[in-house]
């Protein structure tokens, strides 16, 4: 059966990205108590699940989606971004180093601790901080090793695999971080 589907699915990859859209957006849509994974992290674990199948996508098609994931972030936070900038920013931007630079150290000792390859150390950033544009620098960064193409391959798919792990877990630290602020915020 799963080589039937690997067959059927080679001549058309796209699908599987439909599917991880639409079912992922299908389960975002449930509450689990006041937790809700919403579209994007729905979609996330479903893509996840169906690349077991093991359906190869073509790394341009990677790249041009992951450009425009990118772009639409931008897009969507560029006006408010520029917006809030002034002097009352400078906490925010204080705390933004921090945050970059307390998560990179986390993330060196961890691989470090685990003997952990580059791709799976990349990964645990970009899922562990939800920080998706580290993906596609690593990814670029990765392919200019002077390794064999099956070890970039693997390093990179890697990358894949430690985001999709450590993504659920940094969206939560997110989520109680500003339950966190709303519980503060109210006793005051």
């Amino acid at each position: 059966m799963i080589e039937w589907l690997q067959n059927e699915l080679k001549h058309s990859p796209e699908i599987l990205l439909f599917l991880s859209l639409a079912i992922g957006f299908w389960i975002g849509q449930f509450q689990f108590g006041k937790f809700q994974f919403g579209g994007v992290a729905g979609s996330l674990l479903v893509a996840v699940v169906l690349s077991l199948i093991g359906v190869p996508v073509d790394n341009g098609v990677k790249a041009i989606l992951f450009a425009l994931f990118i772009y639409a972030v931008g897009f969507e936070s560029g006006p408010q971004f520029f917006k809030s900038l002034g002097p009352q920013s400078i906490k925010e931007i204080l705390l933004a180093v921090f945050m970059a630079v307390s998560g990179l150290i986390t993330v060196l000792i961890m691989a470090k601790l685990f003997h952990l390859d580059k791709g799976l150390a990349a990964g645990l950033a970009a899922g562990g901080m939800t920080q998706s544009a580290i993906i596609g620098t690593a990814g670029d960064a990765l392919s200019r090793l002077d390794l064999p193409l099956a070890e970039i391959q693997k390093l990179q798919a890697n990358v894949a695999i430690g985001y999709a792990v450590t993504y659920i877990f940094g969206s939560l630290g997110a989520i109680i971080r500003s339950l966190a602020k709303v519980n503060f915020d109210s006793s005051s």
